[in-house]
């Protein structure tokens, strides 16, 4: 009976850390490689995106229960996560400022179309 829960923690453990590698990422925000308007207006901002990587969780440490959970919890929730919302944010806010850009100084924008109506 002993031998079989041993066993089964190897078993749980183990596929715990294949289902954290597989899904385990980190976000950080890129610059688009389509930049709209961009032959026809001169801006300083650029569109960005969010993109990914994939991290290693395989080097949690085996030998001690605990550190091996609070390893898997960072790396497979805390990380994402935080990474998804801090990069999210920085993504947000610039394409918002390039939007703001783009309407305000380029010929095409907003602003310039409100006063050609003038």
């Amino acid at each position: 009976m002993y031998q079989s829960v041993i066993k089964w923690n190897y078993v749980r453990t183990l596929l715990l850390v294949i289902s954290c590698s597989v899904t385990s990422c980190a976000f950080y925000p890129t610059t688009s490689k389509q930049q709209y308007n961009a032959d026809n207006c001169s801006m300083a901002t650029r569109s960005l995106d969010l993109d990914y990587a994939q991290m290693n969780v395989l080097d949690c440490g085996a030998n001690n229960k605990d550190a091996a959970a609070i390893c898997l919890a960072a790396m497979g929730v805390i990380i994402p996560v935080g990474s998804f919302v801090a990069s999210g944010s920085i993504v947000l806010i610039g394409n918002t400022v390039h939007w703001l850009e783009y309407h305000g100084t380029c010929d095409d924008g907003m602003l310039w179309s409100y006063f050609e109506k003038l």
